[in-house]
């Protein structure tokens, strides 16, 4: 019966998002329910094009706690975690820091005021 308890398989990989959690996270934070939250973190859904290796890319969308999302904009790239036996149920798993290293359109240019 060790398959019932087995730790479960993850890979990592890259993958793009699709639509701006940024504007999702605000969109939810404007809900009355947040005006005086102190719940568990609330996670949502961003669509993602998730690039794994040796593989063809493929849709799915991302869990991801509502207090990340602030840099995950159209068009970032992340790294997520899924298992390979359920490709669809694709997580988070990434830190603001690499995320602005991988992405410098998110940095503002010295040139900006």
């Amino acid at each position: 019966m060790s398959f019932l308890f087995g730790k479960r398989q993850t890979v990592q990989a890259l993958a793009e998002l699709l639509e701006d959690g940024r504007e999702k996270m605000n969109a939810e934070m404007r809900k009355p329910r947040f005006h005086n939250y102190s719940g568990p973190e609330v996670s949502l859904e961003v669509a993602v094009r998730v690039q794994p290796n040796n593989e063809p890319p493929y849709e799915a969308k991302m869990k991801v706690g509502l207090l990340k999302m602030y840099l995950l904009k159209q068009g970032v790239i992340v790294r997520v975690k899924y298992d390979p036996r359920k490709p669809d149920q694709v997580e988070y798993d990434d830190d603001p820091r690499a995320i602005l290293d991988r992405n410098p359109q998110l940095k503002k240019s010295s040139t900006e005021g």
